[in-house]
């Protein structure tokens, strides 16, 4: 049997390499990027089940700069759709880079364990609750007509998947931890 022994340093330090270069929030901004996108999958999935047009949220999403004509026109309609979804990949970003923030500067997190996947999933509930109650009811209330607990879904989606990749962008094993 081929067996090569790996010393566990070599086992840590061979699991805590990044391939990203070492920038505070590019690996949270790339993370939150992957979460929007799932969360936009999601979104069109969830209303497409719930019998509402396709392009609804970011349709709504856009009216915040298009004014209340984004979203009379059913069906997809480029610029109201591409100006949405272009807002909300870049608050993903911002909120992706604000989780990196929190699990390697604040709280200092391990990578493993499973530890970035459910504080991925508090922080999209945390991110649902503020946008929910605070965020939308004086922003756009239009986007209150969509299902709750559709929006529920969708943010836990987007926190799920921001940690999964955060960790995997940004490894940092318990061990290694001191």
């Amino acid at each position: 049997m081929n067996v090569v022994p790996m010393s566990k340093q070599a086992l840590i330090q061979r699991r805590s390499v990044s391939l990203l270069p070492e920038r505070l929030g590019l690996a949270g901004a790339l993370a939150g990027l992957g979460g929007g996108l799932a969360m936009t999958i999601v979104s069109a999935l969830l209303t497409r089940a719930l019998d509402q047009d396709l392009w609804l949220q970011p349709k709504v999403i856009a009216s915040l700069v298009l004014g209340s004509s984004a979203t009379t026109s059913a069906g997809f309609a480029a610029a109201p759709v591409l100006l949405g979804l272009l807002i909300h990949l870049a608050v993903a970003a911002l909120l992706g880079v604000l989780f990196e923030l929190f699990m390697r500067r604040i709280t200092r997190l391990p990578s493993d364990y499973g530890v970035p996947e459910v504080a991925g999933l508090a922080y999209g509930l945390l991110i649902w609750l503020a946008a929910y109650f605070i965020v939308l009811p004086l922003l756009a209330p239009a986007l209150l007509s969509i299902y709750a607990p559709a929006l529920l879904i969708q943010h836990l989606v987007y926190g799920a998947v921001t940690g999964l990749l955060y960790a995997v962008l940004r490894p940092q094993p318990y061990a290694s931890m001191g």
